[in-house]
């Protein structure tokens, strides 16, 4: 696994402008800062992987990419949808949190499969 530096900090950068964005449309809602801190969370998370790290398999690195922009489109979905509609404390945590860790798991699935190829 590569990680290059300079893409992980511009998928960084990209995912807290779209959190700040998130926030601000969920402004005045009970829970924006929750909405914002962990759509920058599931961004971020989503954001690195895509951009920011490579592997020496170009199959393997095909597919966590492609894996990372699927669910980062999930996690831009859910997070406006969260935000125009109302955030909810339970369903966004839910939501989101199961989202999150399924992609963790997926990855580090894949991740693992390289490694034993």
């Amino acid at each position: 696994m590569k990680v290059n530096i300079v893409y992980a900090c511009i998928g960084v950068l990209i995912a807290l402008l779209l959190a700040y964005w998130v926030f601000d449309i969920a402004k005045g809602s009970e829970n924006d800062v929750i909405c914002g801190v962990g759509s920058a969370v599931c961004f971020m998370g989503t954001l690195i992987p895509m951009l920011g790290i490579g592997h020496e398999s170009s199959r393997i690195s095909v597919n966590l990419r492609i894996l990372s922009a699927v669910f980062f489109f999930l996690f831009i979905v859910s997070h406006f949808c969260f935000a125009l509609f109302g955030v909810h404390m339970p369903y966004y945590v839910i939501v989101n949190a199961l989202a999150l860790l399924v992609f963790i798991a997926i990855y580090y699935g894949i991740g693992k499969k390289a490694t034993t190829i």
